[in-house]
């Protein structure tokens, strides 16, 4: 079977050379897809989120809260606020009715919300460093201990119609980024961990274009 398909890709190599077949790659910009579109909405509320673990001293549902209404407002027409809504068990998001309450008013309300962790290590590793030469004497390799910071972000997040209380997207995110400083704080941590999901989040949601590859047959 091997050598049949061999000669069969050979075959088809040779028919489209002999056709003088082209392909020439482009790059289109197309919008991403989403169930959500941020155009049919009024505002978008920022509730609290469910904490589950964070660095000591750092306010984390107030991070989050504040990173994206600040990225929300840049791009998005309607309003953006933050209100306090506590969360107090994962079983709140699968609540219709829990959301319900913030539906009071006039215009159609998004509700953004979910459960987030940061948590930090150091993590070491021995690593073997080349050999040298000091006065036409050989050394030994060398084996030193790094250490190195890591902080990760867990973050599910939850879109909610809220005149329904029907969870329109929930996508969860873990985002790891590490530093040689040891000493590297974690809410500028936050910040660059928050800027790789924004990237994933808000492409779809605010109608973003991406790029991609497409391949035309010239004859």
């Amino acid at each position: 079977m091997r050598k049949i398909s061999g000669a069969a890709a050979c075959l088809l190599l040779f028919l489209t050379a002999c056709r003088g077949d082209v392909y020439q790659k482009i790059r289109l910009e197309l919008p991403a897809y989403s169930p959500v579109n941020l155009e049919n909405y009024q505002e978008v509320i920022i509730t609290d989120f469910l904490v589950t673990g964070k660095p000591e001293g750092l306010d984390l549902n107030r991070e989050i809260q504040e990173y994206f209404r600040l990225e929300l407002e840049i791009k998005f027409k309607g309003k953006v606020s933050v209100r306090p809504f506590p969360v107090e068990s994962e079983e709140a998001f699968q609540s219709a009715d829990y959301w319900k309450p913030l539906a009071a008013g006039s215009g159609s309300r998004l509700i953004m919300t979910g459960k987030a962790q940061l948590s930090e290590e150091i993590r070491k590793a021995i690593l073997s460093r080349p050999a040298r030469r000091i006065d036409d004497a050989p050394r030994s390799p060398s084996r030193d201990i790094e250490e190195r910071r890591v902080f990760t972000l867990e973050l599910n997040l939850y879109l909610i119609k809220a005149e329904t209380g029907e969870t329109l997207l929930q996508k969860e995110f873990k985002e790891v980024k590490t530093y040689v400083n040891l000493r590297q704080r974690a809410d500028f941590a936050f910040h660059d961990l928050a800027q790789r999901v924004r990237t994933r989040l808000f492409r779809p949601i605010l109608g973003e274009e991406r790029n991609q590859d497409r391949y035309l047959l010239l004859r």
